[in-house]
């Protein structure tokens, strides 16, 4: 009877230790897929977003600000870029570059700051960028600089619209 119960006892202390080791290890595991999943999220929002700013972009269509003033080209494209990315991040925080591209597709050098629209039949890039930041100081530790820019691009040619 005493050697039934000391097996007893050691198994539950051995459960314990088992659980110690494992644990960390999967609030990693819980940890990490969340965070990366809200990256991906971010990710393919952003995607979206610019994928629908080129849409408006390629037509020569513009929007109106919420006064109901007309925007310039550029303004559109930027404003609808940062507003369908909204469901994920916040729209200050997505830099939008809009430059043409000559024959070869390279991007010009400064593109960062260019705002060009382009005119009708010119081959154009829009790029945007956002800065991650994880969720997760663990996560993070693992990341450089505990972030990572995402930056997406969409090539077109302007329609010839007037």
């Amino acid at each position: 009877m005493t050697m039934s119960r000391r097996t007893l006892r050691n198994g539950k202390g051995a459960t314990i230790v088992e659980f110690a080791l494992v644990f960390p290890l999967l609030l990693l595991l819980m940890f990490g897929v969340m965070d990366f999943g809200f990256y991906f999220f971010v990710q393919h929002s952003l995607q979206f977003a610019t994928r629908e700013g080129v849409r408006l972009a390629l037509v020569g269509r513009t929007i109106n600000d919420s006064s109901g003033n007309p925007m310039s080209r550029v303004a559109s494209i930027i404003q609808t870029i940062q507003s369908k990315a909204s469901v994920a991040v916040k729209p200050a925080d997505v830099s939008v570059s809009v430059f043409p591209v000559d024959a070869t597709f390279a991007d010009p050098s400064g593109w960062q700051t260019i705002q060009d629209a382009g005119l009708p039949g010119s081959y154009m890039r829009v790029r945007a960028r956002y800065t991650y930041r994880f969720i997760t100081p663990l996560i993070g530790a693992f990341v450089p600089g505990r972030s990572k820019v995402i930056e997406v691009q969409a090539t077109y040619r302007n329609e010839l619209f007037n």
